[in-house]
């Protein structure tokens, strides 16, 4: 018999019933060396039994099989990609598509179905019914062309035993409206934003904008003689409730040198012109003649495409941004020939607009002054508004119950900005105000207050032309705060604290908040206005573009309470 040399671990213990026997663990035969360490708890009388090995005790768990590479890529057919998204289809677009069978069995193809579908053609190395081998790729052509519904939403599924991988098609076609506007009548762009104004019965205002981004409105006429006459019919006919690729033709530049097809980078500049990636660009020779394309950046001097082109393009050949945009539903067109037409032409920009904000540099109180001159080719029409109620019950006299207590001033503005850096500076300014959301400070423009005497660097009372101001003043709502504008061109504001009567009849003493640190002669200013918190009056801003540079443009505006 074999004898083998331990010693019994403290959990075997007689003080542990559970472990006193510890040859109940232990293999037999097995002479155990310490009899004495089981005196006080003696085995049972018998013959030992040996019971190895003991079954394990069964447990059960709920859990989920996790997926490893094998289970992702085999044992399915994939479409590589399952996806396209074509945008704005300008031509003929052409994709690949892979079939994949990674089963590692043979695969039978039994259809190729087709929905909405129009213009989409599938071809296909064999129609099915056609049988995959274990593994096997085939490529399939996809053709997109013009011809179909506007937007697309196609899908083909490919009938496989227990699977159906299915192909998505999705984008818009768009077709170039390539004829030019005629400047005589200039070139109209409406920014619309839509603002919800709630006025207190004191005139203050709370503005909420209802719009993040300015919807837009682009107007010109045509005057187009015999061959653009016919295609103003075949464009109307065909494509008038479409989306058409429109040329922002105030950006229209001119190529330097001849470009190639196949060429993905357009060599033009691109400051303060409408160029931005994933937007769309024309390049042509005329009307007739033109290839738009997507873009895929924009750099200084140079535009670079997503696809390559299509034609080659001579140097002088015209290249414009351009915006996916629809002719409204009802169109006329004035036919002074058989072979003239004329026609305004009004297109709603699809999608919004992005104008990246620019605020004034000047500021008062915190908050942007506006001090752009406006062009006094017209009468600037001003009108005093009262949030005031006339009680008239007919049976006596009338009473007023003016709630604000104070004159609301409307004026409309026209401004004239001579190059591109003035219209995009304006056009940032429209889109801080945000139409009728964003209030501003603004000049009067009014020679209100006319100094009569020397001011010194250290006062702040000066001397001003008699107006009636110390008479009313008491403080006059939005009469409190003023514009100076010095002959070296630096604006100067201040707070106007009183007005008061002068040494003559024919002056007053003004006094405002703070010096101006120098002395200043009246002839040393060009003018002192009131200054107005102001919104605009509109959500709509109309911008006639004389030229490709010369912008008009007509500001409503409304001095608010806050």
């Amino acid at each position: 018999m074999t004898t083998y040399a331990g010693a019994i671990l403290p959990s075997g213990l007689p003080s542990d019933p559970a472990y006193g026997a510890a040859y109940k663990f232990l293999p037999a035969p097995l002479t155990l060396p310490y009899p004495s360490a089981l005196a006080s708890n003696p085995p049972t009388a018998g013959l030992l039994t040996n019971n190895l090995p003991v079954a394990e005790i069964v447990s059960t768990f709920a859990g989920n099989m996790v997926r490893q590479f094998e289970q992702d890529w085999y044992h399915h057919v994939h479409l590589l990609p399952a996806k396209i998204a074509l945008g704005n289809l300008l031509s003929t677009q052409i994709r690949q598509v892979e079939v994949w069978n990674a089963h590692f069995a043979l695969k039978t193809l039994s259809a190729l179905n087709g929905q909405n579908d129009g213009g989409i053609t599938l071809a296909a190395p064999a129609n099915p019914p056609t049988t995959y081998g274990m593994l096997e790729s085939r490529q399939h052509n996809v053709s997109v062309s013009l011809d179909g519904p506007p937007v697309i939403e196609a899908s083909f599924t490919f009938q496989f035993p227990d699977e159906a991988p299915t192909l998505s098609i999705s984008g818009r076609r768009v077709v170039v409206f390539g004829l030019k506007p005629n400047w005589a009548d200039g070139w109209l762009e409406r920014l619309m934003w839509a603002t919800d104004v709630l006025t207190a019965r004191d005139g203050t205002e709370q503005r909420v904008s209802l719009r993040a981004k300015p919807r837009r409105l682009l107007e010109f006429s045509i005057l187009v003689g015999r061959d653009d006459a016919a295609l103003v019919d075949v464009l109307l006919s065909a494509w008038q409730s479409r989306v058409y690729a429109l040329p922002i033709w105030p950006d229209k530049a001119f190529l330097s040198a001849a470009i190639t097809a196949g060429s993905t980078v357009i060599p033009i500049t691109t400051t303060n012109l409408e160029y931005e990636a994933d937007g769309l660009l024309v390049i042509g020779s005329d009307s007739r003649n033109t290839e738009a394309a997507e873009v895929l950046s924009v750099a200084s001097n140079a535009v670079t495409l997503k696809q390559p082109l299509l034609s080659n393009w001579p140097a002088g050949s015209f290249v414009v941004p351009a915006r996916t945009a629809r002719l409204r539903v009802t169109q006329t067109v004035s036919r002074v020939t058989d072979a003239i037409a004329t026609a305004r032409l009004v297109f709603d920009i699809a999608g919004t607009t992005a104008i990246t904000k620019q605020e004034s540099s000047t500021t008062f109180n915190s908050t942007a002054v506006w001090t752009t001159r406006p062009n006094r080719a017209r009468d600037v029409e001003t009108d005093y508004r009262r949030l005031a109620e006339v009680l008239d019950f007919d049976t006596g006299i009338t009473a007023v119950d003016d709630h604000a207590a104070r004159p609301f001033v409307r004026r409309a503005f026209d401004y004239i900005f001579k190059n591109r850096s003035e219209i995009a500076a304006f056009r940032g300014w429209l889109a801080a105000r945000a139409g009728r959301l964003t209030a501003f400070w603004h000049p009067t423009w009014e020679a209100s207050i006319v100094p009569t005497k020397k001011i010194l660097s250290n006062q702040t009372v000066m001397t001003v032309a008699s107006r009636g101001y110390a008479l009313y003043f008491n403080p006059m709502p939005g009469r409190t705060e003023a514009a100076f504008l010095h002959k070296n061109g630096t604006w100067y504001f201040r707070t106007i604290q009183g007005f008061g009567a002068g040494t003559t009849g024919d002056e007053e003493v003004m006094t405002i908040n703070q010096s101006f640190g120098f002395d200043a002669n009246p002839e040393d200013w060009v003018a002192i206005y009131f200054l107005e918190k102001t919104r605009l009056d509109a959500d709509q801003i109309e911008i006639n573009w004389q030229t490709d540079s010369v912008v008009e443009a007509a500001v409503p505006m409304l001095s608010v309470k806050s």
